[in-house]
């Protein structure tokens, strides 16, 4: 995670003259990469804490940016409210069709966890008894491979 962090604020500090819709798609990549790498980890405290740096980096950014604007300025610029979240970093920018439109920076608290779930200790794919076992169990990851979880599990034990 130090590490991460540490790459991401020098990915900031080199692109204090980058636009900010080119910061947000850049740093979504980096955030989202992390975050689904790390999911399976369930670490939504540690997540809370990288957006919460990430956050705190980029405020250091605006301040570059701008050291003479207010920064109530600086928050209509740069921030705007989001559902509960008040201070979400966002880029305008326009889609296919040329209408106005938010990109929002991604949040790694906000990426779902996903639980590994171990496939049962006597179970082998070459014993003709649990040839149903592994074929419900491939049934269920064709579904959605990001969703096989301990409600799954239950069905397997």
């Amino acid at each position: 995670m130090k590490t991460f962090l540490g790459e991401l604020r020098r990915f900031i500090k080199s692109n204090r003259a980058a636009k900010t819709e080119q910061l947000v798609r850049q740093l979504n990549r980096k955030i989202r990469g992390w975050a689904n790498y790390y999911r399976h980890a369930v670490a939504k405290r540690t997540f809370s804490y990288v957006d919460h740096q990430v956050f705190l980096a980029l405020l250091s950014w605006v301040n570059y940016r701008h050291p003479n604007k207010s920064n109530q300025w600086k928050h209509k610029r740069y921030f705007r409210t989001q559902g509960r979240r008040q201070w979400a970093f966002y880029a305008g920018t326009h889609d296919k069709q040329g209408k106005a439109t938010h990109l929002d920076l991604l949040q790694a608290a906000h990426v779902s966890s996903i639980r590994h779930v171990k496939i049962r200790a006597d179970a082998t794919p070459y014993d003709p008894a649990f040839r149903d076992y592994f074929a419900r169990r491939q049934r269920s990851r064709r579904v959605n491979p990001f969703v096989w979880n301990g409600a799954f599990a239950e069905a397997w034990d």
